[in-house]
This record gives structure tokens, sequence and C-alpha cells, in this order.
């Protein structure tokens, strides 16, 4: 069967729906990161905060976009893509120390050779580097 490909303008449900989704993935991510980033705090039930958040939310999401409708729905798919997106960006640092001795990177840097600037780990780093580099001028 055939699809057919169109470029249309958005209509008002597919603006709400998208608005809605993101809306909610936000909200999820930054809840999420929440929980993850005060799990340290609480001892023994860190792994119980942590692998439960960072597995809990993805599902609950796919579940509750699967067994609903409408704007409900869209709402669970904003979620489970905000626990995707989190569960993405924190699975290398949880997985790394489980893995053998042999397999970790110890601290060498990967895919740098003379004159390419590598920023250090972690996306906080980022904005304080580009913002060292920018050069801005204004000339009347």
């Amino acid at each position: 069967m055939a699809q057919e490909l169109a470029f249309a303008p958005p209509r008002a449900e597919e603006m709400t729906e998208v608005a809605v989704g993101l809306g909610s993935a936000g909200v999820t991510g930054l809840t999420e990161g929440i929980i993850i980033k005060f799990a340290p705090g609480l001892g023994a039930l860190e792994p119980v905060f942590t692998w439960g958040t960072l597995l809990g939310v993805p599902l609950g999401g796919v579940a509750g976009a699967l067994f609903t409708r409408g704007m409900i729905a869209n709402v669970f798919k904003g979620i489970a893509a905000g626990g995707a997106a989190i569960l993405g960006y924190s699975l290398p640092a949880l997985v790394t120390p489980y893995l053998p001795a042999g397999a970790r990177v110890g601290g060498t840097r990967i895919g740098g050779g003379q004159g390419v600037k590598l920023l250090p780990a972690g996306v906080l780093n980022a904005p304080q580097m580009a913002q060292q580099q920018a050069r801005v001028g204004i000339e009347f």
C-alpha cells in the first residue's frame, strides 16, 4: 500500500499534539534529572532510585501511550521520549563501573590529534568553553 507525502501547514490539533508532547518530555527530563542528581545522597537506596527511575519512567510512558487515546496518549509519548533521552544520556556513565578493567578507556582521549581541541568530558563545560573561545565585536 503506497503512502502519500504532502507538505501542508499544520492544523491546530497537530500543533497541540507536538506542544503537549514536548512539554511533557521537558518536564519529565527535568524531574528525572533532579531525582538522579540527588540519588547519591540517599546512600543504600541510590541504585534503586537511579535504575528504577531510568528504567521505570520510559516503560511507564510507553505503557501509557499504548493503552490510552487522545491528548493523554500524547502526554505519555512525551514522558516516554523524555525518559528515553535521560536513559540514553546517563547509561554510559552508569554501565562503566560494571565493565571489565580491560574494556575501559582510562584517561586517554580518542580521536584527538595535532591541532584538534577537545572539550572536557560532560555537557556542563561546553557553554563555558564556547564562551571563552567566542570573539564578538561590535563596531560602529
